[in-house]
C-alpha cells in the first residue's frame, strides 16, 4: 500500500465536514474519510494514525492476484481468502486493510466490517515503491500485536520476499527471506501450502 498525496481530497473533507458534528472516536473519523474520499482509496488506522492509500498499480494487482488464486487451490474447505477486508478488534481504534488474509470460512457469514485478529491466520502484503515503510515497518508492528500467526510481504521493488512468523509479546519473533523465483512453504496454521513466485514481476 501507499500513502497518497491527499492534499486535495483533504479541502474537500473540510468543505464536507463543516456542517457535521464532531466524531467521538478516531474510527468515526476513517469512516467518514472512506464515505468522502474518491472511489479506489483505502483508509486504515495503523499505530495510532489515520493512513489513506489510492488503488494500487496493476502490476502489485496482478502479484496479488495470483497469490489468491493459489491459495484457492491449496486451502482446506474451512478456509478461505478474503481481499481488501479490514481486521482488527471491535473495540479497539487500530484496524488494517491487507492485500489478502486468511482467515476461516464461516467469517463470510459474520455481520459487520471488521475481522477478528484471533482468527486471521495469514496477511498478505504487497509492497508500494511510494511508501514501503508502512507494509515492512508500520504493519509489521500491527500485525504482530494483532497476533496474526503469518505476515507474508512481497517485495517487487528488489523482488524479495519475507515471510514472518510466530508472533509473541507484540512482535515476530521468525523471519524467512527468498528471492522471486523461489517457491515459499507456509509455516503453521498453514503447513502443506506453497507460494509459487516465480511469475511475479518487479516495478
Amino acid at each position: 500500500m501507499s500513502v497518497a498525496d491527499i492534499d486535495a481530497p483533504s479541502r474537500d473533507l473540510e468543505a464536507k465536514t463543516a456542517d457535521q458534528e464532531a466524531p467521538e472516536s478516531l474510527r468515526e473519523v476513517a469512516d467518514r474519510m472512506s464515505d468522502m474520499l474518491p472511489p479506489g482509496f483505502r483508509v486504515e488506522i495503523l499505530r495510532g494514525s489515520i493512513v489513506v492509500s489510492p488503488s494500487p498499480s496493476k502490476r502489485h494487482n496482478g502479484i496479488t492476484s495470483r497469490i489468491q488464486n493459489q491459495l484457492f487451490g491449496q486451502l482446506p474447505e474451512e478456509l478461505i481468502v478474503l481481499q481488501t477486508q479490514s481486521v482488527g478488534e471491535d473495540r479497539a481504534v487500530d484496524f488494517a486493510v491487507p492485500d489478502t488474509m486468511v482467515v476461516p470460512q464461516y467469517v463470510e457469514d459474520e455481520k459487520g466490517d471488521f475481522v477478528d485478529p484471533g482468527v486471521t491466520e495469514m496477511v498478505v502484503e504487497v509492497v508500494s515503491p511510494s511508501n514501503p515503510e508502512n507494509d515492512t515497518h508500520t504493519k509489521l508492528r500491527e500485525y504482530a500485536a494483532f497476533g496474526i500467526p503469518i505476515y507474508l510481504i512481497v517485495d517487487p521493488r528488489d523482488g524479495t520476499v519475507a515471510l514472518w512468523c510466530n508472533p509473541e509479546k507484540g512482535k515476530y519473533q521468525e523471519v524467512h527471506t527468498s528471492k522471486f523465483g523461489e517457491p515459499v512453504a507456509l509455516p503453521s496454521p498453514l503447513d502443506g501450502v506453497t507460494i509459487d513466485t516465480s511469475r511475479f514481476n518487479t516495478y
